[in-house]
């Protein structure tokens, strides 16, 4: 276990080998990518996020390009060949971290993961973000968790809640603290969503505290929560409430997912079974069109995965970072490939009609 600082631009001299080609290189490692400027031509980039796999054997690392899975073989960096393998490792796991955590914010601690699944795990203000250097990624967040719990013989810490279970082992010393800190953490982001629901005078403030919602976690509501929830402050956008009343008097509301951002703003989205699939209905946002999906569940725990960025998730066309994202985190993977239907807000009755079809 170790606990990384600031990522440092790292330069070293060697040799690249790409295919039967072999020659001399300098290369960068720094956090938009790796440069590799062979002796005789010109340089190449690739940025962090196209770094799929770093493998070492010896004093050779074979580095793997998730695009076309070509790779390039780094050689005869001598004793500066461990600060490499651990740069080009920690390169693609930062990049991967970033687009799994909201824009611009910064990790406030990273810690290797060692032994047989090495990685890092990042602590965020809001949660856990895990990137393998092989395997899937995920995000927990503290709003949606149970517990962390320590295990010592493996030093692993175990993530628990309504949205499943997560581990990470080869953490040694630092999963006491996470132990201890992930529950003052959850303790926390109850009570802040407990405050915004009690400001917005929405029904389930009680619940909040107490823990039987969650944030960004789907619940099945009652007629009385229904009916309360368009009488809360900014839960449901005064564009949206025509379409509300259909859902609700069509009685397809069948569950309700419910955040708070760190100013307090309630997002509120209705889970309803239509026509192709499963609605995923943001009803506290005027510019979100509504959307169908094979299964809802997979866009809400992709919303939180995703550092709750629409684009990888709701775009037409995929960027090729959230392509490759998608290719280590199941939820943007499944989510994508489940997505049915896209049906803009026009006339109310129009659209309920398209709905169904």
């Amino acid at each position: 276990m170790s606990r990384l600082a600031e990522f440092p631009t790292l330069r070293a001299q060697g040799e690249v080998q790409e295919g039967a080609a072999i020659s001399a290189c300098e290369v960068t490692v720094e956090p938009p990518g790796i440069t590799i400027a062979p002796a005789d031509g010109p340089p190449r980039t690739w940025p962090a996020h196209e770094i799929a796999g770093v493998e070492r054997a010896g004093y050779e690392i074979a580095v793997t390009r998730a695009l076309d899975r070509q790779g390039i073989v780094l050689r005869r960096f001598a004793r500066r060949t461990d600060e490499l393998e651990l740069a080009l490792r920690r390169c693609r796991a930062d990049a991967l971290a970033r687009l799994m955590a909201p824009p611009d914010e910064i990790p406030l601690e990273i810690t290797e993961a060692t032994g047989p699944a090495p990685g890092f795990l990042y602590r965020h203000e809001d949660g856990l973000r895990w990137v393998p250097d092989a395997g899937q990624c995920f995000a927990r967040l503290y709003g949606e968790l149970d517990s962390a719990r320590f295990h010592a013989d493996d030093y692993s810490v175990v993530l628990d809640g309504p949205l499943g279970r997560s581990e990470v082992s080869g953490l040694r010393r630092v999963t006491r603290e996470l132990d201890a800190e992930a529950d003052r953490c959850i303790e926390q982001a109850r009570a802040q969503f407990a405050q915004a629901l009690d400001e917005a005078g929405a029904p389930w403030a009680e619940d909040a505290r107490m823990g039987r919602i969650r944030q960004h976690v789907p619940f099945a509501p009652t007629v009385e929560q229904v009916t309360q929830a368009a009488g809360a402050a900014g839960l449901i956008c005064a564009p949206r409430r025509d379409f509300w009343a259909i859902l609700r008097d069509a009685d397809v509301i069948r569950r309700l997912v419910v955040s708070a951002d760190p100013q307090g703003q309630l997002r509120l989205v209705a889970l309803c079974p239509v026509g192709t699939g499963e609605l995923y209905e943001v009803l506290s946002e005027a510019d979100h069109a509504s959307f169908v999906f094979a299964r809802a569940d997979d866009a809400v725990r992709a919303w939180t995965e995703v550092g709750f960025r629409r684009e990888p998730i709701f775009a037409d066309h995929e960027a090729e970072e959230y392509r490759i994202l998608a290719g280590v985190l199941p939820s943007l993977q499944q989510a994508r490939a489940g997505l049915r239907q896209r049906v803009v807000h026009d006339d109310p009755d129009a659209w309920w009609r398209r709905l169904q079809h």
